[in-house]
């Protein structure tokens, strides 16, 4: 449980003034609906909403005191701030400096969650734990989940992203993990970091606030890490991970990939298990994944007994290759939170493995600013070389994937995509549908058109 905080001390956090009576905080929100016991409510300028318009909201919920940007006439205590993002870092950074357990921080182009959610699988059999929910992984999620942070939970995972060059170093400035790890580093987000180099600089940045003695992980199939690896003080333990490097500190052997499970044999400096992982769909990036979260939960102390088993019981995240079991050979996959050339290459690759009938219904990949229809074009020429029998594109840059191709269609329309996948797929006995596009496609929308469709057939 949170301790009371006076909003004297509070105000000195932010360098702020406060005006009103000097009582006693216990929580704290940007949510003026979500108001608990003792709560203040920070007003957070955010790109769609300004929450300085939900102040009465806030009070009538039960709002204690307000943390604004400008002087309100109201009947509790506030503090004015110049900036309440910048503030809301300060009270995150000030709440870490209180927590005396280890915390991990996560970044990475692609996969960063599912190595979260790996990783929260196995600790959390052994430790109470602390850990980044949802999408609250930027700078205004992250202070949040440290603002939740007592010294009864044993470990923290913070997952660390970012679409603009200064994002890592900022959130990472908060978090300070005593364990780092970059799962991997690829063209994403261009628009904001323009180039891969820049990208790599700034996932370099997690590990200049890695405290004093702590552990950088580093996947050494990834070969822009290893351009990371000579610029780290000997302030670190530096462990490695591999599918088949035997040089590296946890690597495999024995891989095999079926339709609904991976088994492989962990190799570790404390000897070897076998591992199960019960996925649909393989894919041999859930087994880096898998080596990313063993390294991790190896780091705060975990015995191979507890990774194994973690790792058993882990399962899809929803929007990230979640399965959709249809009938016994029908089957769709929601691969719909987000999208980047990577991911999409991963996505097509997973999708080849299954024997049935294969459909791609992909939507824009989006944030590569003047890459973008580069990389369209590249996964066009990819999908050329595939089995895949249909795919159909939904959006403004997607129809570079499908053109030129006698298997793929472009739509406009998402009603009439449905419809032409529906007039496909009523006359299949087995099929797999895979869905993926960026965040903004909301394609998670033409998931659910099928469904109704399919349960009025």
């Amino acid at each position: 449980m949170n301790k009371l905080i006076s909003l004297k001390k509070l105000s000195k956090i932010v360098n702020g003034v406060l005006i009103g009576n000097n009582i006693k905080i216990l929580n704290f929100t940007i949510n003026s609906k979500k108001i608990k016991k003792n709560c203040i409510f920070i007003a957070i300028h955010g790109k769609k909403y300004d929450g300085h318009s939900f102040i009465t909201e806030a009070i009538q919920n039960g709002a204690l005191a307000i943390l604004v940007n400008k002087f309100f006439d109201i009947n509790i205590s506030q503090i004015i701030v110049s900036d309440t993002i910048l503030a809301l870092g300060q009270l995150g950074l000030w709440k870490r400096t209180q927590f005396n357990n280890p915390v991990i921080g996560i970044t990475g182009s692609s996969g960063k969650t599912s190595v979260k959610e790996m990783t929260i699988s196995i600790l959390k059999k052994k430790y109470k734990i602390i850990f980044t929910k949802k999408n609250m992984n930027n700078h205004i999620g992250i202070p949040l989940t440290l603002l939740n942070m007592t010294n009864k939970h044993q470990c923290a995972v913070i997952e660390i992203g970012g679409n603009q060059i200064n994002d890592i170093s900022y959130s990472t400035s908060l978090v300070k993990p005593n364990i780092a790890i970059i799962n991997n580093i690829s063209e994403a987000h261009l628009e904001g970091f323009k180039s891969l180099k820049n990208i790599i600089k700034c996932k370099i940045s997690i590990f200049n606030y890695l405290t004093n003695k702590g552990t950088a992980i580093f996947n050494y199939d990834d070969i822009n890490q290893k351009k990371i690896l000579k610029h780290l003080t000997n302030n670190y333990n530096i462990l490695t991970f591999s599918l088949y490097n035997k040089k590296t500190n946890f690597f495999t052997k024995n891989i095999k990939i079926f339709s609904h499970k991976i088994i492989f044999t962990l190799i570790s400096p404390i000897g070897e298990i076998l591992i199960k992982l019960f996925l649909i769909g393989g894919g041999i990036h859930n087994i880096n994944n898998a080596l990313a979260s063993a390294a991790l939960s190896f780091s705060i102390g975990c015995s191979l007994k507890e990774i194994a088993n973690g790792l058993k019981y882990f399962r899809p995240v929803p929007g990230r290759m979640f399965p959709i079991i249809i009938d016994n050979n029908k089957l769709i996959i929601n691969d719909t939170y987000n999208a980047n050339p990577n991911s999409v290459i991963i996505a097509i690759n997973i999708l080849q493995n299954f024997k049935s009938t294969k459909i791609l219904i992909i939507g824009d990949m989006l944030e590569l600013g003047m890459y973008t229809i580069y990389f369209h074009k590249k996964i066009k020429n990819l999908i050329l070389q595939t089995n895949i029998d249909y795919i159909f594109s939904f959006g403004k840059y997607s129809k570079y994937i499908t053109e030129n191709n006698i298997n793929a269609k472009h739509f406009i329309n998402k009603t009439k995509l449905i419809n032409k996948l529906f007039l496909i797929i009523k006359k299949l006995k087995n099929y797999t549908i895979l869905f993926k596009g960026s965040r903004n496609n909301k394609m998670e929308i033409l998931i659910n058109i099928l469904l109704e469709k399919l349960k009025c057939y």
